[in-house]
């Protein structure tokens, strides 16, 4: 394995990319000249790397630290998204269509790194490598499925079961099997998982208590561990 250099963003950013689903695919020239072509955003928490209807001509990697994906109504309430982890991209719609940004993109961790690769650079190279084209589509079909899980749990379902959804959706994503269970790599507030549903602080409070009493969830200042699997889907309906 070679030894990646962590004083080096650019070398850890083509580390990551080349794991990165669909781009993993693409030619090696086309991935080394797509990190020669970006350059090193750094943001600090709360900073906005793009917000909503903005144009946004650009393909971003993120590659240290978080986002938050989120679109703020007209009161200004918060409705999340998702996160945006090392190894996500942004911005492959507003690039593709020539239209403003679909959402809000704010880092949610200080000293959040993004590459930032501009749009024309990507698509020449996306000229001479079909798997770049490739990469898009995957990146977009992956992106559905999720959109289309989280449909399925309506808000006619009771609290807890959209609850239990979402949380078997997160470890699908960011879970990491320890001794206690299935732990959430990312830390998400009771607030988070609130404005991701529409639903009460207070009423995600009760559902995390009460799943927590079933032995199926361990709660500790934001970090969710889920202890069981199977009961969580029985108590998501699946």
């Amino acid at each position: 394995m070679t030894k990646i250099n962590p004083s080096n963003p650019k070398e850890v950013a083509l580390a990551i990319l080349v794991e990165t689903l669909g781009f993993r695919d693409c030619l090696p020239q086309t991935l080394d000249s797509l990190v020669a072509a970006g350059s090193m955003l750094r943001l600090g928490k709360g900073e906005a790397l793009i917000l909503r209807g903005q144009p946004f001509d650009a393909l971003c990697l993120v590659v240290q630290g978080s986002l938050e994906t989120r679109i703020l109504n007209s009161d200004g309430h918060r409705h999340l998204i998702s996160f945006m982890q090392p190894g996500d991209v942004v911005g492959i719609i507003s690039m593709l269509d020539g239209l403003g940004h679909i959402n809000d993109q704010i880092a949610r961790s200080a000293n959040t790194l993004v590459l930032r690769i501009p749009g024309p650079a990507v698509r020449e190279l996306r000229q001479s490598d079909p798997g770049l084209g490739r990469a898009f589509e995957v990146q977009l079909a992956f992106r559905s499925r999720l959109l289309h899980e989280r449909l399925a749990a309506d808000s006619g379902m009771p609290i807890e079961a959209r609850v239990a959804r979402l949380l078997i959706a997160l470890s699908s994503l960011y879970g990491e099997q320890r001794p206690g269970g299935l732990v959430l790599k990312i830390k998400i507030s009771q607030e988070d998982l609130g404005d991701w549903l529409g639903v009460s602080r207070q009423g995600i409070n009760a559902v995390l208590q009460a799943l927590t009493a079933k032995a199926l969830l361990r709660v500790s200042y934001s970090r969710l561990t889920i202890v069981n699997l199977e009961g969580l889907r029985t108590a998501a309906l699946i």
